[in-house]
């Protein structure tokens, strides 16, 4: 390999790492709640959450509870569907990611 082959991929393995480190954060964010009815206050089962704009998505387990990691940059949207539900839409923050989430759904 010549002097300026090798100087090249000095110069082009630096800029991939860094390239890549720049668009993903270091490690996925893990948001989890806990989904129950707004009156009764009980678990609600199979209940779908997903991130807007993305590809992050899970079923609430039969306690209600979800858990979804995401490299994408916060703020992001999580949205809560059931079809004995309203829909729900949640801002989720870099303040809002440390603690476990309450989310109370209303009967359609």
């Amino acid at each position: 390999m010549s002097t300026t082959r090798f100087h090249n991929w000095l110069i082009a393995v630096p800029a991939l790492i860094f390239s890549t480190t720049e668009i993903y954060p270091a490690r996925p964010v893990n948001i989890e709640g806990k989904i129950v009815h707004k009156t009764s206050g009980k678990s609600i089962e199979n209940v779908y959450v997903y991130i807007v704009s993305g590809e992050e998505e899970a079923l609430s387990g039969k306690d209600g509870v979800f858990k979804i990691a995401t490299w994408q940059d916060l703020p992001v949207t999580l949205v809560i569907e059931h079809p004995g539900y309203k829909q729900q839409k949640i801002r989720i923050t870099e303040k809002d990611v440390s603690k476990s989430r309450l989310i109370q759904l209303e009967s359609k």
